[in-house]
């Protein structure tokens, strides 16, 4: 569930529900655009229970719930994830993954302050060049003037998974172009000249380009995870092995090696566009009340940067990916994880399942002890994909109920609220400019019909339908 406006600053409630079939295939089908005049967590939770309601299906059966981290979404005492859960207790709140991954990346540029003016320059880049046709062609004209293929400049966004590293891979492959396309404004355009100007000479520095690599190469690493957190069937399981492996691989660029690398690309880039070499800045003096008028002088230049940049940058990252997503590291999901994912499983994991999914703890351990011992014997890998793929390969859907239940409950809890905000650009197609005046009924079943184009129609049922609603509703077309 998410929310946006509309292009007549209507707020728009997107929602999607999470299940899975009796195959235990994972669904996530858009069920509607609803229209909201309150944003409070009451009118929030009130709409979607309605909803749910009119669809027939009962509050008692969630079993999760995804949202951002919107006071209104996530508070903890008048929250819709509170209200719901205040009335089903087994509708677990799952803080949106790939919110939390993204509020963990904006962390860096905040708390950074030359990676801080890095996106910065970026957005001015961005900016003055695109907001101009006439700039922007002569940007065009360069890069074919350049024999460059015809990369264009990427926007920012704190929102828009996967835009940062666009962006940043733009400036690095049209880095020359860009020069050259300000340097021309410079001299030809009196009035955007020093702009223009001011831009070029902070894109020429090395600072600037080393921020470049350094964040270009992290978001490389996180880029995976973001990716597979949108994707329908990420779920818990998945995503713990995908974010420890993430967390060593970052851990890894912690070594003087790893910077090495970078200082060299660095170098290498500077020196191919004439940059001059880095300097440290000006030198700080200790007030004589605190040491006497002594200096602090970094060793060299490269010092200064793997101290005062590229490690701060690291260390950010790897502690807010570690504590932010430990909030959704909850005990029953590590418990349905454990029971689903080992061979050996601990009665402590089992007790916590059996009392939360009301199941008898003996049954259940005795289903998990025996599907172990088949696990065992075809030497499968200990983890949630591989249990999951023997379960369904030997067609054990009716013979182990209790485990069949725990993966349905397992696989069916939201990890992200990703689907929710694919479906708002089909709302920006459908109610546009010339067709602001859609009603809300028609613009969900609209965006219904494209959101879910994939789904199988059967034709027969609907003809049925439409005959059976003539009689009712007067219609002269009669159907035999």
């Amino acid at each position: 569930m998410d929310e946006t406006q509309d292009m007549k600053k209507h707020e728009q409630v997107s929602i999607v529900l999470r299940y899975c079939d009796t195959q235990l295939n994972v669904f996530e089908s858009f069920i509607g655009f609803y229209r909201t005049d309150k944003m409070d967590g009451e009118s929030l939770s009130n709409l979607l229970k309605n909803t749910l309601l009119t669809l027939g299906l009962k509050i008692e059966n969630i079993r999760g719930q995804c949202y951002d981290g919107a006071a209104s979404m996530r508070g903890s005492y008048s929250g819709v994830a509170k209200r719901i859960k205040d009335e089903n207790k087994l509708a677990l709140y799952v803080h949106c993954y790939a919110h939390v991954l993204n509020l963990c990346v904006v962390d860096v540029s905040g708390k950074v302050v030359p990676i801080r003016n890095m996106f910065g320059i970026l957005n001015k880049i961005y900016t003055f060049i695109g907001a101009s046709s006439k700039r922007h062609s002569i940007f065009e004209r360069i890069q074919k003037e350049s024999n460059l293929s015809n990369n264009t400049l990427k926007s920012l966004s704190d929102t828009r998974r996967g835009c940062r590293i666009e962006a940043i891979r733009s400036v690095i492959n049209n880095f020359n172009s860009i020069v050259l396309t300000l340097e021309n404004i410079n001299e030809t355009d009196s009035t955007h000249g020093p702009d223009a100007n001011s831009i070029s000479n902070n894109i020429q520095n090395f600072e600037f380009i080393f921020c470049l690599k350094l964040m270009k190469l992290v978001f490389e690493l996180t880029n995976s995870l973001s990716q597979h957190f949108q994707k329908k069937n990420a779920n818990f399981s998945t995503i713990s092995i995908l974010t420890a492996a993430t967390i060593v691989e970052l851990q890894s660029l912690r070594s003087d090696d790893s910077f090495d690398k970078i200082w060299t690309e660095t170098e290498q880039l500077a020196s191919k566009e004439s940059i001059s070499s880095p300097t440290i800045p000006r030198i700080r003096t200790i007030p004589s009340r605190l040491g006497g008028g002594e200096t602090l002088i970094s060793r060299n230049v490269a010092s200064y940067f793997k101290t005062n940049i590229y490690f701060p940058v690291l260390d950010i990252v790897i502690h807010d990916i570690e504590t932010k997503f430990a909030e959704n590291n909850l005990k029953i999901l590590i418990a349905l994880q454990n029971c689903l994912s080992t061979r050996n499983h601990r009665d402590e994991d089992i007790l916590e399942v059996c009392n939360t999914y009301n199941i008898n703890f003996d049954d259940l351990k005795a289903e998990l002890k025996l599907f172990g011992k088949m696990c065992s014997s075809t030497n499968i890998d200990e983890h949630f994909e591989a249990h999951l793929t023997l379960y369904l390969e030997k067609d054990l859907i009716g013979s182990f109920d209790n485990i069949y239940l725990l993966y349905k409950i397992f696989l069916s809890i939201p990890m992200s609220s990703a689907s929710s905000e694919r479906s708002f650009s089909s709302l920006r197609r459908l109610k546009t400019f010339t067709r602001n005046t859609i009603g809300q009924e028609r613009l969900s079943s609209l965006a219904i019909l494209h959101i879910e184009k994939t789904f199988e129609i059967n034709f027969d049922t609907i003809i049925d339908q439409f005959d059976a609603d003539s009689t009712e509703r007067g219609r002269r077309l009669q159907l035999s």
